[in-house]
C-alpha cells in the first residue's frame, strides 16, 4: 500500500503588509499564472532582495520537457538549498504543463515556509494513494517506452504590388531520451519562392532544402561518450543535388553530466566521410566528390544565479586537404553586474575556407541580391551588445494584463 502527503495551505496572512518569503524565480515559462497562484510569497524583481531564489532550466542538449528546479536561501535561509526536477510528455497541454511546475516550485518552496510563522498556516493529510485512485497504474505506463514524434507544418504568402513571396516548411522529428541512449532523427523541407516586378522585368528566386540527419549517442560513464552521426540533403543554395555524410563522434565532459543543466565543459571529436552531388560544377572543376572529413570542438555553458555563459570553439577541415578549413568561435553572455543592471553580449566569427561547393562563374547580379546560391566569402562576422537596468519597487506581485 502506498500514501501521499498533501500539504494545504491557508494563507491567512495575505492581507498583511509583509510576508516572511521574499521569493525571486527566473524561468521560461508562464511566470504571470505562478505569481497569481503562489499568493503567500511576495514576488520581487530583483534576486538580492530575496531570501529565497530558484531558477528552473530545460534540459540544454536532449529533451526539452524536462524542467530542473534549484532553489537557495538567502539572508535568514542561507545555506539552505533544494533540487527538484519535474518532466512533461508531449500530450501535456501547455496549461498542465504550468500547472505542472508551479505544484513543484510549492513543494520546493514548503522547506522554507516551515522555518517561518507561516508553518501554522499549513495543514497536510496522508491519503491512500490505492485507495484515492490518484494516479493508475495505467498512466504510469509508458507505451511508448520513452520514443517522442512531432510533426509540423507551416506556410505563409505575401503579395504586393511589384513582390509576391511563399514559403512552405514542414518537420517531422522521431527521438528517444533515456540515461544511456540520446537518438535523435529528423526530416526537414522548406521551399522559399519570390518574385520581384520592375515595369517591364521581373525577377524570380526559389530555394529548395530537403534533409534527412540525426544522431545515434550512448552514455558510457558519468564523462564519456559516444555515438554516430549521419546526413542526407538537397540544397539549392549551397549548390547541393545530393549529399549524405556519416562519421562516429566521442565526447569527454569535464563536468559530470549530471552537472549539465547548470554548468557543462566538453570536448568533442568527429572524424568521418562525405560525398556532395552538385547541382553545377563547382570551382574546382568537380560535379560529385566523395571526402574525408573530421572537426574538434570545445563547449563551455554555465546558467547560475549571476547570468549565463555560453561559448564554443570549433574547427573542421577535410582530411585530404587541410588548407580547406572553418573556424567558428560563437559566445554569448548575460550577465548581471549589480542589482538591476545587467549586460548581454554576443559574438559570431567564423574564417571560411571550405567552400568547395560553389559552383564556377560569375554570380549574377540576380543570384546576389535574391540570395539564390551560396557567394565566395572568407569570414563571416556578427556582435550583439544589450544594457538593461531596472529599478524602482522591489515587489513584483501584481498581475494586471487589461489592453
Amino acid at each position: 500500500m502506498s500514501y501521499r502527503l498533501i500539504f494545504i495551505f491557508f494563507p491567512f496572512f495575505i492581507f498583511s503588509q509583509t510576508k516572511p518569503i521574499k521569493f525571486f524565480f527566473q524561468c521560461s515559462c508562464d511566470s504571470n499564472f505562478i505569481k497569481d497562484e503562489i499568493t503567500y510569497v511576495d514576488f520581487v524583481r530583483d534576486q538580492e532582495k530575496a531570501n529565497v531564489t530558484a531558477y528552473i532550466y530545460n534540459d540544454p542538449n536532449g529533451n526539452q520537457g524536462k524542467y530542473s528546479i534549484y532553489f537557495e536561501g538567502n539572508q535568514k535561509f542561507k545555506g539552505i538549498k533544494n533540487e527538484l526536477y519535474f518532466e512533461s510528455h508531449p500530450k501535456m497541454t501547455n496549461h498542465e504543463i504550468r500547472i505542472g511546475l508551479k505544484n513543484k516550485i510549492e513543494l520546493g518552496l514548503l522547506k522554507y515556509i516551515v522555518l517561518t510563522d507561516q508553518i501554522n498556516s499549513i495543514k497536510f493529510d496522508i491519503l491512500d494513494v490505492e485507495k484515492d485512485t490518484i494516479v493508475s497504474v495505467e498512466e504510469e505506463y509508458d507505451k511508448w517506452k520513452n520514443w517522442i514524434f512531432e510533426i509540423s507544418i507551416s506556410g505563409n504568402y505575401q503579395k504586393e504590388s511589384s513582390r509576391k513571396e511563399s514559403n512552405l516548411s514542414g518537420r517531422f522529428e522521431i527521438n528517444r531520451y533515456t540515461e544511456k541512449w540520446r537518438i535523435e532523427n529528423t526530416f526537414r523541407y522548406n521551399k522559399n519562392t519570390e518574385e520581384f516586378l520592375n515595369q517591364d522585368q521581373s525577377y524570380s528566386s526559389e530555394r529548395l532544402y530537403k534533409g534527412l540527419y540525426g544522431k545515434l549517442v550512448r552514455s558510457i560513464s558519468d564523462h564519456w561518450s559516444t555515438g554516430i552521426f549521419y546526413g542526407f540533403s538537397e540544397d539549392s543554395y549551397q549548390n547541393i543535388n545530393f549529399s549524405n555524410t556519416l562519421y562516429p563522434a566521442i565526447e569527454y565532459s569535464i563536468f559530470p553530466y549530471k552537472d549539465v543543466v547548470r554548468k557543462e565543459m566538453v570536448l568533442e571529436y568527429k572524424i568521418g566521410y562525405k560525398f556532395n552531388k552538385y547541382d553545377q560544377t563547382t570551382i574546382y572543376g568537380k560535379d560529385s566528390e566523395s571526402l574525408s572529413i573530421h572537426s574538434a570542438a570545445f563547449k563551455i555553458r554555465f546558467r547560475q544565479k549571476w547570468g549565463d555563459i555560453y561559448s564554443r570553439l570549433s574547427a573542421f577541415s577535410y582530411l585530404n586537404d587541410s588548407s580547406k578549413n572553418r573556424l567558428t568561435f560563437d559566445n554569448y553572455f548575460n550577465i548581471r553586474v549589480y542589482e538591476g543592471l545587467s549586460i548581454n553580449l554576443g559574438a559570431e566569427i567564423r574564417f571560411i575556407r571550405d567552400q568547395i561547393n560553389l559552383a564556377a562563374g560569375v554570380a549574377s547580379v540576380e543570384d546576389v541580391l535574391l540570395q539564390q546560391r551560396s557567394i565566395a566569402t572568407d569570414y563571416y562576422n556578427e556582435f550583439r551588445l544589450g544594457l538593461t537596468y531596472t529599478f524602482g519597487s522591489a515587489f513584483n506581485n501584481i498581475i494586471n494584463t487589461r489592453l
